[in-house]
């Protein structure tokens, strides 16, 4: 899917692992880009571009099932 397309980083945490996404990642020390994705080196601070979800589940090693939901919602929550 096109919207799976960006950059992953997967956070360890004591009691739960986070995946996060963006397809532009800009802090005060770099800035990944997703039309420049091609000329950086990876990891970059842990976030590594993939093209989809499934990819990056299977290069940073985490459960696709797990966080999926999370990342790519399939129903749109309804605020009432």
């Amino acid at each position: 899917m096109e919207e799976e397309k960006g950059f992953y980083k997967l956070e360890p945490g004591a009691k739960r692992d986070t995946v996060l996404f963006g397809t532009n990642i800009v802090n005060r020390d770099y800035s990944l880009l997703i039309e420049n994705k091609d000329t950086y080196t990876y990891p970059t601070d842990g976030w590594v571009y993939y093209d989809s979800y499934d990819a990056a589940a299977s290069g940073l090693g985490f459960d696709a099932d797990e966080f999926r939901e999370e990342l790519f919602p399939s129903e749109i929550e309804e605020l009432f």
